[in-house]
């Protein structure tokens, strides 16, 4: 049996296992690292209430489920701030599909159909204008407030 630009079945499963296993090794070789660094200089008072915050949901709903992970705010933010301040992918490149205008804080930038657009993640999650003491490690950056528009600018 063949698929549309897949080719066959097998070969559409392999690549899907291939993309799985390549974006797990690659979250453990970067981004798990790049999280316990943040965390462990982070100090004790951190360490407790991370501890204190995963036993007692963890407890509450008997488990570790999705719906236990939804409700760990602190854990959610800490990896968010770490994904911030070093994102494990800080280079984006692609090529422009239509003619549009990228708008900054200070200026605006014309972009024809066909030229290449690069990016790097840390002058966005870095910007003094975004957040506030962005080279600080703030474990609680996400929580309360904000927290999805703060996440809006990581995606």
């Amino acid at each position: 049996m063949k698929l549309r630009a897949w080719g066959s079945r097998d070969e559409a499963c392999h690549n899907l296992v291939f993309l799985a296993g390549f974006n797990a090794y690659g979250g453990m070789k970067t981004l798990f690292p790049a999280l316990i660094k943040w965390v462990g200089l982070a100090g004790e008072k951190l360490h407790r209430q991370l501890a204190d915050e995963i036993r007692s949901i963890v407890k509450a709903e008997g488990g570790v489920t999705f719906a236990a992970l939804d409700k760990m705010a602190l854990t959610k933010s800490v990896v968010y701030e770490a994904l911030r301040i070093e994102p494990p992918v800080p280079f984006q490149y692609g090529k422009a599909k239509e003619d549009m205008v990228i708008h900054s804080h200070d200026a605006a930038f014309e972009v024809k159909k066909g030229e290449m657009i690069f990016g790097y993640q840390p002058f966005a999650t870095k910007d003094p204008k975004v957040f506030d003491n962005p080279e600080e490690f703030v474990a609680h950056r996400f929580m309360g407030d904000g927290e999805i528009a703060r996440v809006l600018v990581l995606v």
